[in-house]
């Protein structure tokens, strides 16, 4: 590996590192300002839903199934309340 790919590498990782820790830092956030569980679970499913159109855009299949099985059950939550 070379040292131009080694650093592309670091790049792609400090990025999606990045990116977990702003949604982890919107989640809580959400999780401070919304009370409710209902609000919460509309929250974090319009989370996943925007996670999981991003998944398919960049041809990310598994993690959009993945995303995909976590909106079913939020939405099966919801139907509960």
């Amino acid at each position: 590996m070379t040292d131009e790919q080694i650093k592309r590498l670091a790049q792609l990782v400090a990025e999606e590192i990045i990116k977990q820790l702003e949604v982890k830092e919107m989640d809580h956030l959400l999780m401070e300002k919304m009370g409710s569980p209902y609000e919460l679970l509309i929250a974090e499913l319009a989370r996943l839903m925007t996670l999981m159109v991003t998944y398919e855009d960049t041809e990310q299949y598994e993690k959009a199934a993945i995303i995909k099985n976590k909106i079913d059950r939020l939405q099966k939550q919801l139907e509960r309340l």
